[in-house]
């Protein structure tokens, strides 16, 4: 099996060429011991079994981010075979920083010129050839997105390897050379193949080879101080200092060689819609429009077929598999419809909203405007003691809280981390939309989308308040200045969209299979023990009712329902939906009967489905248009809501779903990271914070 690592500078497309070449997503996991994601794949390639690994992206082998030192580390260890250096042609310069450190390996690169066509585009030229005979390394130009050189950077790659054709010493200065030689003479009987690439980061003063050293050959410690003393004595500047500037000295050099470069720079359409985007006063406004019309239209899209697939559960598979059973006990019966389709069914009627939503975020993220986002409210994130980049992962936290949490490990301080992870279960997961969208729809249906935004800003305010007050109370420490690369806008392929949309779409699905099925069941034995009990006087009714008077104040302690299905709705949110399918299912009376065949009750459906797909499109591209609308005639469980809330208590019990403890998952990830200590914190800060907010909204809109 031949490994080859695929190493670069951030968003230059490692994920997409990988993609392109082995043709399936990556499998993810963790690095061993730490929580940085983990992106390979295994694949047969002609006579050839293929271990690819996409690493996170560094610029440069002098780490300061985990992720950076998990990049640093893998590339330096002996299980890798070769690496294909992914480079952004657009900022050739820049890239090629890395490169120079990676030839130091003495390892088979393959040089990917990824993004080609936007460095053409510019007006630029670069002779490949040319530079291919400087560097020692085959260089491939490539167009990830359209597969354009994929074939040929993994073939050159395996070749490379089977051949050991390792890239030319790239000569440092004079100087610079002797002691690199001076040191690896040293070195002459330790067992190790980076000698060069050692000996050069000990001449940087570098942490990682200091500790590779003082394990196998400590004595020559010295002599790199000697050695260090010298060059700095000559140069008059530290070593690390000089050989950053004797780097770009290099590549500008072979730079002017190869690359031509055009008479008038052009004014790229990336930098005129930067004139707008980040502008100092458009950029908010901006940025919160995008934001309110990607909600409105997901709502007015997905709602018909929000509406079909919630009939399609509980007018064609509830009676149909109800019908099917006749001749099973009715508690079984009823255990498998009312305690299991009917949780789940409710949950999966709102997949078409989550599929927008997921379609509307992996554009923007495609296109590179999510990116913006981190810099445009980086001089308000410094005012809560965090930066810019700190919006990434609060954005993140907009599709899941879990991933959210472990994406801090990308930021150069502890105390920044924290602020940022209590900041995390604030931002509306897409879990909590369909709870929403349910209450939503019943209780403010002319202006839904407003009041669905509004979550999302209330979110973030509270959010911004915590931030504010840890900021205040954490001691504050030394942080790395701030720099962000704005990755050139892009149109989005259906296959970049998809990527990143089916992970989350399968994971919303797996979630309803398992999760929401173990929820659905062990309420449904709940609400039927003690057996001969009815659901008023079941042990979780029971149970429930101790605690329904405390929410009282909120609004909704009236009825002891709503109360029972936030207690579930701790292992995920969209649990809360499939535990009120549950609760009020297994109390109706009204069981819904095959009336027809099931053929033609399913050409029905299918008809039915038809005119969603019509209604979806008539609500996009109308001038009027239509929110979002769970059923036009009321089901029994929307008319049991109801008939338990007021259109301020169902608004409260919203912002409480919003704030309570997000989902086990979340904790689990918040105690991965950063211990018990945090995890407890939360688990209680988290509902007091949601008792408080709900009492406060609640109150005053009463009175107003």
């Amino acid at each position: 099996m031949i490994t080859i690592a695929f190493v670069g500078n951030p968003n230059t497309g490692k994920t997409a060429l990988i993609n392109a070449i082995a043709g399936t997503d990556l499998e993810v996991g963790n690095w061993p011991g730490v929580t940085v994601e983990k992106k390979e794949v295994t694949f047969n390639y002609g006579n050839e079994t293929l271990h690819l690994i996409d690493l996170p992206g560094t610029y440069t082998l002098s780490p300061y981010t985990m992720e950076e030192k998990i990049t640093r580390d893998v590339i330096c260890s002996s299980d890798i075979d070769g690496i294909i250096n992914v480079v952004d042609t657009t900022d050739i310069r820049r890239n090629l920083y890395l490169t120079l450190e990676l030839i130091d390996l003495q390892k088979p690169i393959v040089i990917s010129l990824n993004m080609f066509d936007e460095f053409t585009k510019r007006g630029y030229s670069l002779d490949i050839a040319k530079l291919q005979n400087i560097l020692g390394i085959v260089c491939v130009p490539t167009i990830a997105t359209i597969k354009l050189g994929v074939k040929e950077v993994i073939n050159k790659s395996v070749e490379a390897v089977k051949n050991n054709h390792i890239p030319k010493i790239m000569p440092y200065q004079e100087h610079i050379e002797k002691e690199i030689d001076f040191l690896i003479k040293k070195m002459e009987n330790i067992d190790c193949r980076l000698k060069r690439f050692l000996a050069i980061k000990l001449l940087e003063n570098d942490e990682f080879a200091i500790k590779r050293i003082e394990e196998k050959a400590p004595f020559i410690l010295e002599d790199v101080k000697n050695a260090r003393e010298r060059l700095k004595k000559h140069f008059g500047m530290s070593v690390k200092e000089f050989i950053i500037r004797d780097r770009y000295q290099r590549i500008d050099k072979i730079l002017n060689k190869v690359m031509q470069k055009p008479l008038i720079d052009k004014v790229l359409l990336s930098d005129k819609i930067d004139g707008i985007v980040l502008h100092k006063w458009l950029g908010l406004p901006v940025f919160f429009t995008i934001m309110f019309l990607m909600f409105k239209i997901t709502f007015d899209g997905s709602s018909p077929f929000v509406e079909w697939m919630g009939g399609f559960f509980e007018n064609f598979v509830s009676p149909h598999l109800r019908a099917a059973m006749t001749n099973l006990p009715e508690w079984l019966s009823s255990f498998i419809v009312d305690g299991m389709v009917s949780g789940v069914g409710l949950v999966l009627s709102f997949l078409p909203l989550l599929f927008f939503l997921y379609f509307f975020m992996a554009v923007l993220e495609e296109s590179g405007y999510m990116a913006r986002v981190s810099f445009l409210l980086d001089k308000l994130a410094s005012k809560l003691g965090i930066k810019g980049n700190a919006f990434i992962s609060l954005i993140i936290g907009f599709g899941c809280n879990v991933p959210a949490v472990y994406s801090t490990r990308t930021m150069s301080s502890f105390r920044e981390r924290i602020i940022t992870t209590l900041m995390i279960p604030f931002m509306s997961c897409s879990a909590r939309l369909p709870v929403y969208a349910l209450f939503a729809g019943l209780f403010f249906f002319s202006y839904q989308s407003v009041i669905i935004f509004s979550f999302y800003i209330i979110g973030i305010a509270v959010a911004f308040i915590t931030a504010f007050l840890a900021n205040k109370i954490i001691p504050k420490t030394y942080t790395k200045p701030f720099f962000l690369e704005l990755p050139t806008y892009h149109i989005p392929t259906l296959r970049g969209i998809w990527i990143l949309m089916w992970p989350k779409l399968k994971d919303f699905i797996v979630k309803a299979g398992t999760v929401i099925v173990a929820a659905s069941v062990i309420l449904w034995v709940v609400i039927n023990l003690p057996p001969n009990s009815t659901p008023k006087s079941s042990y979780l009714a029971e149970m429930s009712k101790k605690i329904t008077p405390v929410f009282k104040p909120l609004g909704f302690g009236g009825h002891w329902e709503p109360v029972a299905a936030l207690i579930p709705g701790t292992l995920a949110k969209e649990v809360i939906i499939g535990s009120l399918g549950t609760i009020y299912g297994v109390e109706s009376d009204k069981k819904p009967v095959a009336k027809n065949g099931i053929l033609k009750d399913f050409i029905i459906q299918m008809k039915s489905l038809y005119n969603a797909f019509a209604e979806s499109v008539r609500n996009l591209f109308t001038v009027k248009i239509k929110t979002l609308e769970i059923e036009k005639q009321p089901s029994e469980l929307q008319q049991k809501i109801k008939s338990q809330f007021t259109s301020l208590g169902a608004f409260s019990y919203l912002v409480f779903v919003l704030l309570y403890i997000p989902c086990v998952s979340t904790m689990a990830a918040i105690k991965n990271e950063f211990g018990w200590k945090l995890m407890i914190f939360e688990t209680v800060f988290l509902p007091i914070v949601a008792y408080f907010v709900s009492f406060v909204i609640y109150n005053f809109l009463r009175f107003i």
